[in-house]
């Protein structure tokens, strides 16, 4: 009887290449993403809530930071990559939040890798 005998064979680890994202087309924030957005009418009403979103052409201010615009990256009709320069009272950091325009533009989420919180467009 003969034995095979196993030689170690080399292992070849295929990486998963994630796409780049893409770059940005443009160099200031969409008018339809332009405005005050808040959690409620009645946040709105009373000079806004504690998770008011102000955007801007060239800034987005956020509860507790602020992003200089650097670049616009669109994804469809309704939502874009903005990308910039992050500011809070601590720190500072060049990074991007995802826009995502809903129920015809009333609905504003914004992506940042914490919790998604809907707001409505202030009158």
């Amino acid at each position: 009887m003969k034995l095979f005998a196993f030689l170690p064979v080399p292992l070849l680890a295929i990486a998963a290449c994630e796409e780049a994202p893409p770059a940005p087309t443009l160099k200031q924030v969409p008018a339809a993403y332009v405005g005050t957005w808040d959690t409620s009418q009645a946040d709105c009403a009373a000079g806004g809530g504690p998770q008011a979103i102000t955007v801007a052409a060239s800034e987005i201010i956020f509860p507790d930071s602020r992003l200089d615009v650097t670049g616009v990256a669109p994804d469809g009709d309704t939502a874009a990559r903005i990308d910039g320069h992050f500011t809070t009272s601590q720190a500072d950091w060049n990074g991007s939040v995802r826009l995502e325009l809903a129920e015809a533009g009333r609905v504003l989420n914004a992506v940042t890798g914490s919790a998604v919180v809907p707001r409505v467009k202030c009158p």
